[in-house]
């Protein structure tokens, strides 16, 4: 299994206060400006706890950031305290699975419910979405990413089942590899420089990610 809370850890390292105010933008973007204001927040895989923050900042009464790596929960609770300057007991973070059917139903029902390229790594995403969706409240909302099924499926789990299996030195081989297909095709699709993402993590953490990302 990819170690994402490693790759979050090192991401946070580059954290700063631009990329705090993109994901702020993006939420907004998502949800519509005020929406947040008041409401209950569930994080589902906060990673590096960056959404988690802009949602705290966006006037959320409560924010709950969940995720299955110990590294994952450490790191977002590192970054509130050097990113959220307001009451911080409104944020807290939980290491939980997704697929724990019992502790995701003993956290009660929100507001909103986020989770961003986070459920399709669980190794069973019906269930994930099952447990994530029964959270949301009956006026809430359930806003999720997950990646779409291609014709590349199949070999890009085959890449992320071998990047976790052939060691450090072979794992910068893939991401060598990797780096420049990858590169080249976000920017025929987006026409856009990859190197200047708006939301998640900078472009080199974001191909770890995404090469090593198992389960998938």
């Amino acid at each position: 299994m990819f170690k994402f809370g490693e790759n979050w850890a090192s991401f946070s390292r580059q954290l700063d206060e631009a990329r705090i105010q993109d994901a702020i933008k993006s939420l907004e973007s998502l949800f519509g400006e005020g929406a947040l204001q008041g409401k209950s927040f569930l994080d589902i895989g906060c990673g590096s706890g960056l959404f988690s923050i802009a949602a705290a900042r966006l006037g959320a009464s409560k924010v709950v950031g969940l995720d299955v790596d110990p590294v994952s929960v450490s790191t977002s609770m590192t970054n509130v305290e050097q990113w959220f300057n307001g009451d911080r007991s409104r944020l807290s973070f939980q290491r939980l699975s997704a697929l724990d059917s019992h502790q995701m139903q003993a956290l009660g029902k929100v507001d909103i419910v986020y989770s961003w390229g986070v459920l399709h790594h669980t190794g069973n995403m019906t269930l994930a979405l099952k447990n994530s969706a029964q959270r949301v409240n009956d006026h809430g909302l359930f806003m999720i990413a997950i990646y779409n099924r291609h014709w590349t499926s199949l070999p890009w789990k085959f890449i992320k089942w071998l990047y976790n299996k052939v060691g450090s030195f072979g794992q910068k081989i893939l991401i060598w590899i990797f780096t420049p297909i990858i590169f080249i095709a976000k920017f025929l699709v987006t026409f856009k420089n990859p190197l200047k993402m708006k939301r998640g993590m900078e472009f080199m953490h974001n191909i770890i990610d995404w090469v090593g990302g198992y389960p998938y």
